[in-house]
């Protein structure tokens, strides 16, 4: 005989979802496509074609596979957070954030940053504003460091 709790223990009521809090299956397709796409440029590029490319057009070629994959990562991470949102577990993005932060440990604020300053509700939007995040790191890092190198 199993005891099925009431509906007013907090454990055991459901939380709401409100409605939209769930995004289209479109979008985490768009999200799948720019990782394995990325990922698989980065193999081919690195695994394959490696001897075939002078180091500037490594360079040249690094944002061809980078984005994707930061977009495909950061795609499926605002998701993770939105639906923490959704859930009631958080209020805000950068709450949501913050909660992860405390469980991965400090160093994940860095990968995290975008999430802790947006406050959007959309994927799609995080994932291109972290997107364009990394581009001007990138873009710093090719321009100030590499050259030194």
């Amino acid at each position: 005989m199993v005891r099925v709790p009431q509906s007013d223990v907090p454990y055991a009521s459901p939380v709401p979802v409100p409605a939209g809090a769930t995004e289209p299956i479109a979008l985490t397709a768009l999200y799948v496509t720019a990782l394995i796409g990325g990922l698989t440029g980065a193999g081919l590029i690195y695994m394959v074609m490696f001897n075939e490319f002078s180091e500037s057009e490594l360079v040249t070629i690094t944002p061809l596979w980078f984005f994707p994959i930061v977009f495909g990562l950061y795609g499926f991470v605002s998701q993770r957070l939105l639906r923490r949102i959704a859930s009631g577990r958080a209020g805000t993005l950068s709450e949501a954030a913050r909660i992860t932060i405390d469980v991965a440990g400090h160093w994940a604020a860095l990968v995290l940053f975008p999430f802790l300053v947006l406050k959007w509700r959309s994927s799609l939007l995080v994932s291109l504003a972290a997107a364009l995040f990394w581009a001007v790191l990138l873009w710093l890092f090719f321009t100030a460091v590499f050259p030194s190198l």
